[in-house]
C-alpha cells in the first residue's frame, strides 16, 4: 500500500506475477497429461538389436497389453466384443489425419492374434502405413 500526498491509502494488487505462474502451470499440465495417460498402460515392448530412430508423429497410436486389452486414444477395447466399434473409431481417426500411419505398441507377451486383428482392422478402414514399436536391446 502506498500513501499519497493527501494521505489516502491506495491498495494496488499486481496480478501480473500471478498470471505468469498460472500460465506456467497450465503449460506444465498440458505437457504432462499425455505422458501420464501413456505411462498408465503397462507394456513390455519386444527388443531388437538394430538401432532405429523412435517414431514421433501425430499418427494413430494403438497399445496392446499382454492381457489382450487394446487401447486406442486411451479408450480400452475388447476385440472379441468391440471389434466393430474399434473399426468405426479407426475410420473416424483416419479421416482427421492426412494419410496416417498406425503405430502399434504391443507387449512382448501378447497373443499374436490380437496384433493381427488390429492390423486387419486398420487395413480394412484404409490405413496403408503400419509401424510396430520395439525397444532397442543393449
Amino acid at each position: 500500500m502506498r500513501r499519497q500526498r493527501n494521505s489516502k491509502l491506495m491498495a494496488d494488487i499486481n496480478i501480473a506475477p500471478f498470471t505468469d505462474v498460472i500460465l506456467v502451470l497450465l503449460i506444465v499440465f498440458m505437457v504432462t497429461t499425455p505422458l501420464i495417460y501413456r505411462s498408465s498402460i503397462k507394456i513390455a515392448l519386444p527388443r531388437v538389436s538394430t538401432n532405429q530412430q523412435p517414431v514421433e508423429s501425430k499418427d494413430i497410436n494403438v497399445s496392446i497389453t499382454s492381457a489382450g486389452e487394446v487401447y486406442l486414444d486411451n479408450e480400452k477395447y475388447n476385440l472379441k466384443l468391440d471389434l466393430d466399434i474399434f473399426k468405426f473409431k479407426l475410420k473416424h481417426l483416419m479421416k482427421t489425419y492426412n494419410d496416417p500411419a498406425i503405430i502399434i505398441s504391443g507387449d512382448r507377451n501378447v497373443k499374436y492374434d490380437y496384433v493381427v486383428q488390429v492390423i486387419d482392422a486398420s487395413s480394412k478402414v484404409g490405413i496403408k502405413h503400419l509401424v510396430l514399436v520395439t525397444e532397442f536391446k543393449r
